[in-house]
């Protein structure tokens, strides 16, 4: 069901998410290979660069009232790609061997509640604003600017934030980098109550 919050207990998320911000607790997120598709794989030590093609998801749960997060995208000599971005739901090996199996397009599998970013180039950055009380709960920008028409209106259940790469010639070089802290953003939210991710055990 969709997350809805009253009065008080979005009060107490806010000031918990507040205090967290403000002790600097850190944030470590990372891809989860698990959820992950089995072509994906995790590219550099801190865990948050992507590369392969399929449906990859990040190990932290959407649970704030807002956030953000950036996705900065490297074509791998390709001159534009495109990808789909936004939220999953928890997937599993058994999802991916099913859609193994399946004629659907795999990129129809688990990507309800994402949008398709086309003619990416080299460097371009995907920001995306989450807003689990007021529609449309996401809505993507690039590098920076508002993208009409790139918005879920709304999403369902336990979410991740999660990227589709697409496949790309023998070599495959398409690659994208989970930027989940405010130091690491390249153009940032674009107002102050979009937060950065906060892991849900961190809001207890």
């Amino acid at each position: 069901s969709v997350i809805e919050f009253s009065g008080s207990t979005a009060a107490e998320a806010i000031m918990n998410e507040e205090s967290l911000l403000e002790n600097n607790i850190p944030q470590v997120h990372s891809i989860n290979p698990e959820m992950s598709a089995p072509s994906i794989r995790v590219a550099n030590d801190l865990g948050n660069e992507v590369k392969g093609y399929g449906l990859a998801l990040t190990d932290v749960s959407v649970e704030q009232e807002t956030c953000y997060w950036e996705w900065r995208v490297r074509t791998g000599g390709n001159p534009t790609v495109t990808v789909m971005v936004g939220v999953s739901n928890r997937r599993n090996s058994k999802f991916y061997e099913i859609l193994a199996s399946s004629s659907v397009p795999p990129e129809q599998h688990g990507t309800k509640f994402m949008c398709t970013a086309s003619d990416l180039k080299d460097g371009d950055v995907i920001g995306i604003v989450v807003q689990q009380s007021e529609l449309p709960m996401i809505q993507l920008y690039v590098n920076g600017e508002i993208e009409d028409g790139l918005q879920v209106t709304r999403f369902r259940g336990t979410v991740y934030p999660s990227i589709y790469l697409p496949q790309k010639g023998s070599n495959n070089d398409v690659s994208a980098t989970f930027l989940y802290r405010e130091e690491q953003y390249v153009h940032g939210p674009p107002g102050p109550q979009f937060h950065p991710l906060i892991a849900e055990r961190s809001l207890m």
